[in-house]
């Protein structure tokens, strides 16, 4: 209780003044436990999403791992399979083929059953490379594994390709590294072929060679029309074909070959069109 100066002035009775304080205990402990409260509630919040996420990456990663392994297991019934298919069916094949072609020798050019004979030529060497890529996609050997000089191995690439116009930059590339020649032969020749029949008639093949690292990257462009979005994720499976005619195992074959070694072979579209398949080899001892 203190004394009022101004009441003692104005009036004798109300010479004393009473003024009454009021801290606010009760209302800060409130605000401090919601605070609390608050914070406690949104690291809670935070550990879970936290845990809904890990969860989740989780389950998508299990769910990845499975269909690899069912892609697999398909694989691996698919090439039994197809050995011995490829087995039973090559033998009655050659034979098939060769009495066709003898008897196409003895047939005349004009001769109203040429064309039938030849039909059954034609349709014999098909079933034979069909064969052949199915042994080949199945095929899980050791590699031949030996150093080979690039730029010569390269150009005699496009030797066998025939007269297919192929300009080759060897930029950075080294002189020489360890592959199968035989195998990786065969990728190249398999993408020089889908480049050329990509590309308008006459129209150069890209062919590029360099290092990245510790790896040899060859990369093939061509100037066709490029390739479908739908298509990229598709072009590697096996029997996947564009085209009215083929076997739609060169690719797969392609990749499969490049994966024993060890490496990767992409497909993109360019934008300025055309398509650019990329192989890539990491440095390995024989």
């Amino acid at each position: 209780i203190r004394d009022s100066p101004q009441a003692n002035r104005t009036d004798p009775l109300n010479r004393l003044g009473i003024v009454i304080e009021f801290e606010p205990l009760v209302a800060n402990q409130l605000l401090d436990r919601a605070f609390r409260s608050l914070i406690l509630g949104a690291l809670a919040a935070g550990l879970l999403m936290l845990t809904a996420l890990f969860f989740w990456r989780a389950t998508l990663r299990r769910e990845s791992e499975e269909r690899a392994m069912e892609d697999q297991r398909r694989l691996s019934t698919l090439g039994e399979l197809s050995a011995v298919l490829a087995h039973e069916i090559r033998n009655p094949l050659a034979s098939l083929k060769g009495h066709a072609q003898l008897l196409a020798e003895g047939t005349a050019p004009e001769g109203p059953d040429r064309k039938r004979v030849d039909r059954i030529v034609t349709e014999a060497r098909r079933l034979e490379d069909l064969t052949t890529d199915l042994l080949d996609f199945v095929r899980t050997g050791p590699l031949d594994l030996a150093p080979v000089p690039v730029e010569e191995f390269l150009r005699g690439v496009i030797s066998e390709a025939g007269k297919t116009p192929v300009e080759l930059k060897m930029t950075g590339a080294p002189e020489s590294w360890i592959f199968d020649a035989q195998r990786i032969r065969q990728v190249l020749l398999n993408l020089l072929q889908n480049a050329v029949e990509a590309s308008p008639e006459g129209t150069a093949i890209d062919l590029v060679a360099t290092t990245k690292g510790n790896s040899l990257v060859i990369i093939c462009r061509d100037h066709g029309e490029g390739i479908s979005e739908g298509d990229l994720d598709r072009i590697f499976e096996p029997f996947f074909t564009t085209r009215t005619r083929g076997t739609g195992l060169g690719l797969a074959v392609a990749r499969r070959i490049v994966e024993l070694h060890g490496g990767t072979l992409t497909v993109r579209s360019l934008p300025e069109g055309g398509a650019e398949f990329r192989m890539t080899l990491t440095e390995r001892k024989s």
